[in-house]
């Protein structure tokens, strides 16, 4: 297994994958009474498979961000092969993901479509 330094820029999935940009990963919209995206890792075959969440309220019809986060599995792997920066680039990945990768006006129609 080839194992990525954080001058690179890359994430790694424990089941291998390397997850360069926020447009790797998946997104499943099910949880739609929880307000809930899950996150998931761009292998089909990960054991992991779902490795975060992006949690939002709906205020006046819109979608407002609550949180985004990285389940601790995915959070420790990257942490104990990248070093603290790992940190910055999960973060940034993130931040991507909320403003760049989700469809919000989608999810918006759907949950309009809930009510």
């Amino acid at each position: 297994m080839v194992v990525y330094t954080a001058s690179e820029g890359k994430i790694q999935c424990p089941c291998g994958r390397i997850i360069e940009k926020a447009e790797d990963y998946k997104f499943i919209f099910l949880k739609k009474e929880m307000r809930e995206i899950d996150i998931l890792c761009p292998n089909d075959s990960c054991y992991l498979r779902e490795i975060g969440f992006i949690k939002f309220d709906m205020v006046d019809g819109k979608p407002i961000l609550k949180e985004a986060v990285f389940y601790p599995p995915f959070v420790t792997w990257n942490v104990s092969q990248l070093g603290p920066t790992a940190m910055d680039l999960m973060k940034a990945q993130l931040r991507d993901m909320v403003k760049k990768v989700v469809d919000w006006k989608k999810i918006e129609a759907d949950m309009g479509k809930l009510a």
